[in-house]
C-alpha cells in the first residue's frame, strides 16, 4: 500500500490547516490565475487536494473546481465548505479511470514525487492528457534541498505539535521524513516518501507527458526560479 493512502489522517491534516496562511493561500491561486489566465466559469482540476484550499478560494473566484485527493478526513473536511466544488474520494494514482477533463489541473502544496518514477510519469501523462495546461508547485525540488539538506524541524500548529526528521536517500534520490504529530493525547507517527528531481527533470518528464513548454518560476512573484529557490512553480502547457 502506498505511504500516502493511511498518512493523512486527523492529526496530519489538522496540522497542515493551521500551518498555512490564508495569504498564501490567496497568493498562490493570484498566481494560477495570473499565469494561466483563466477566467471564471473555467473548469480547474485540483489533485490532489488535500482539505480544498486552493479549490474552496478557486470556487469563490467563480471557477468550475473539481477537488480529487485518497485522504477520507481531508475530503470530509472539505464537504463541510460553503462552496460550489465537486469533491472526489480517490487515489490520485488512477486519474486516468475518472475520465475528468478541464482547462487548467493544479498540483499544489508540494505535492508531486509521492509515487515511484514510472507512477510519477504516468500521473503527469494523466494529467496532460485531462487539462491543456498544469500548474506544479514543489518544493522538493533537487535545487531547493540539496544546498541546504533540511535536518529536524519542530513546529505547532492548529492544536498539533509536530516533529519531522528528514534524510535524503542518494541512491534513489527520495527524501524521507519520519513525521510524529502529537494531537492532544493522540500521537501520530509516520513516514513521507518523496522523490526528488532537478528542474531540468521535471520538465522533461513534463515534455515526455504531452507538454510542449514548461515556464519555471521561484514563487508566486513570478521570479525566475534559481538554484537556491525555496520551491518550484511548473507551469506546462500543450
Amino acid at each position: 500500500m502506498p505511504w500516502y493512502t493511511d498518512f493523512f489522517t486527523e492529526p496530519a491534516n489538522t496540522f497542515w490547516r493551521g500551518a498555512v496562511a490564508q495569504e498564501q493561500t490567496v497568493a498562490e491561486i493570484d498566481f494560477v490565475l495570473a499565469v494561466t489566465g483563466i477566467q471564471p466559469g473555467a473548469r480547474v482540476l485540483d489533485v490532489p487536494c488535500g482539505s480544498g484550499r486552493h479549490s474552496i478560494e478557486l470556487a469563490r473566484r467563480g471557477c468550475d473546481v473539481t477537488g480529487l485527493d485518497v485522504s477520507t478526513e481531508a475530503i470530509t473536511h472539505a464537504r463541510q465548505s460553503e462552496v460550489d466544488v465537486d469533491w472526489r474520494l480517490a487515489d490520485f494514482a488512477d486519474l486516468a479511470s475518472h475520465g475528468l477533463s478541464a482547462d487548467v489541473a493544479i498540483c499544489m502544496g508540494n505535492s508531486f514525487g509521492y509515487l515511484d518514477h514510472a507512477a510519477n510519469q504516468r500521473f503527469l501523462a494523466d494529467l496532460a492528457a485531462a487539462a491543456p495546461t498544469l500548474v506544479i508547485d514543489y518544493g522538493c525540488v533537487a535545487e531547493a534541498i540539496l544546498p541546504h539538506p533540511p535536518g529536524e524541524i519542530t513546529m505547532s500548529a492548529g492544536g498539533v505539535d509536530m516533529i519531522a526528521v528528514n534524510h535524503y536517500d542518494p541512491a534513489q534520490a527520495r527524501l524521507l521524513i519520519d513525521f510524529t504529530f502529537t494531537m492532544g493525547e493522540r500521537t501520530q507517527q509516520a513516514t513521507c516518501v518523496q522523490h526528488v528531481y532537478t528542474a531540468g527533470e521535471l520538465s522533461r518528464m513534463l515534455t515526455a507527458a504531452g507538454y510542449r513548454e514548461v515556464d519555471l518560476y521561484g514563487d508566486t512573484d513570478r521570479t525566475e526560479f534559481h538554484l537556491g529557490s525555496h520551491r518550484l512553480l511548473a507551469v506546462a502547457r500543450r
